[in-house]
């Protein structure tokens, strides 16, 4: 392995890898503060514009699974090329939806690309770097989703607001193409770990590998069940447009990137001995956000919190799987991604229900119910040694 992250050439990588998650990480969230416009202009509910949502995770997760077995083979580098150029081509088609099934199908398209983004870019970053660094390195690649949420998700929300919903696909979908060009900055060549497919078995063999996957899917779903319909019911409690939407997702993105700070505590304490408690807390923040939201500027501010502990969570998780053996890493990282994707579809496509039916409380409240069932099988269950084999 070459230890890249502490030199200048490796903290440029690690940029590029930075920007090509906060790429993909705005045209993943941007949804939620342009969910009414959305709905008003295609003549569609909460429900359908669930559905909508829930196809990108369906295709995020179609293509992790397919792809999961073939990472560890494939130059990393230009397969996210392509899957950047297949976004683009994805979000111009929801620029051009005419209804919602065209909206879903641009969701979907885009879906498949980001399968292949996310856990491309979280296995090249555990490849370049050395082990006791790599809480510390994947802290500055997922800070992307950060950069995302403070800059890109506002950005699109106000755009949304200036010019429409469409115009804010287009401009994203030329970030994408930017990207690509972006990627083929990184090194051309990396070693490739596995000769041949490494199956889901044997990547799910590896020592607490199921419960770590089981500890993903609570976590994600209830990011995506609360944050899809965040933006819907603050805007209209507090009868406000757009701006309202990326404002809260600004204050979660700034709370995600402070929390920077505590990864070399992950990579000192060890992300098995932390997360059960990272569930638990993350908990917590379910059971307060519906309350906080009652308040104009608590709505605003309280996301800060929320983004501080989602990100040490996250982490935690990523660094986790992260540590699986070199053969089994790519494979560990596509079913990372498949396991939080199906969480996406389920958190937009049944919770869309949900909350058309019982509101944000209770969507919210069932998040907390699941975070806290995973953290007692964690805590019970994932061995907290530090072999992985």
């Amino acid at each position: 392995m070459t230890a890249v992250a502490s030199t200048p050439s490796a903290q440029n990588h690690l940029l590029i890898l930075m920007s090509g998650i906060a790429a993909v990480g705005i045209q993943a969230l941007m949804l939620s503060p342009m969910l009414p416009d959305i709905g008003w202009s295609l003549a569609a509910g909460p429900v359908e514009i669930g559905i909508a949502s829930g196809a990108y995770g369906v295709g995020v997760a179609l293509a992790a699974l397919l792809a999961a077995p073939r990472l560890g083979q494939w130059p990393k580098r230009q397969a996210i090329q392509i899957a950047f150029a297949v976004i683009a081509a994805g979000l111009t088609l929801c620029a051009l939806a005419r209804d919602w099934r065209m909206l879903v199908a641009g969701q979907f398209v885009t879906g498949l690309a980001a399968g292949v983004i996310i856990p491309g870019t979280y296995a090249l970053t555990a490849d370049l770097t050395p082990d006791h660094m790599r809480s510390r390195a994947m802290g500055r690649v997922i800070f992307g989703w950060s950069v995302a949420m403070v800059a890109g998700v506002p950005i699109a929300a106000i755009l949304s607001d200036l010019i429409d919903w469409r115009g804010t696909f287009i401009a994203v979908a030329a970030i994408s193409a930017v990207m690509i060009f972006g990627i083929g900055l990184l090194p051309k060549a990396e070693a490739t770990a596995a000769s041949r497919p490494v199956p889901y078995r044997q990547a799910l063999a590896v020592k607490g590998m199921p419960l770590a996957l089981i500890a993903t899917f609570v976590f994600m779903i209830g990011f995506y069940q609360t944050y899809t319909f965040l933006g819907d019911h603050a805007r209209q409690l507090h009868h406000a447009g757009a701006w309202l939407g990326g404002i809260i997702a600004a204050s979660y993105g700034i709370g995600f990137g402070l929390a920077v700070f505590f990864d070399g505590f992950i990579d000192r304490v060890g992300p098995a001995r932390l997360m059960a408690t990272a569930l638990f807390v993350v908990g917590i923040n379910y059971i307060v956000l519906p309350f906080a939201t009652l308040n104009l500027w608590t709505a605003i501010t309280y996301p800060l919190i929320w983004g501080l502990v989602q990100h040490v969570g996250m982490n935690v998780l990523v660094s986790y799987i992260g540590a699986t053996p070199a053969a089994e890493r790519s494979t560990a990282m596509g079913l990372f991604s498949f396991i939080t994707y199906v969480a996406v579809g389920l958190g937009g496509g049944l919770y869309g229900s949900v909350y058309a039916t019982y509101g944000f409380f209770a969507t919210s409240f069932a998040a907390t119910a699941s975070l806290w069932a995973g953290a007692v099988l964690v805590l019970l269950f994932l061995p907290k040694s530090t072999s992985r084999t």
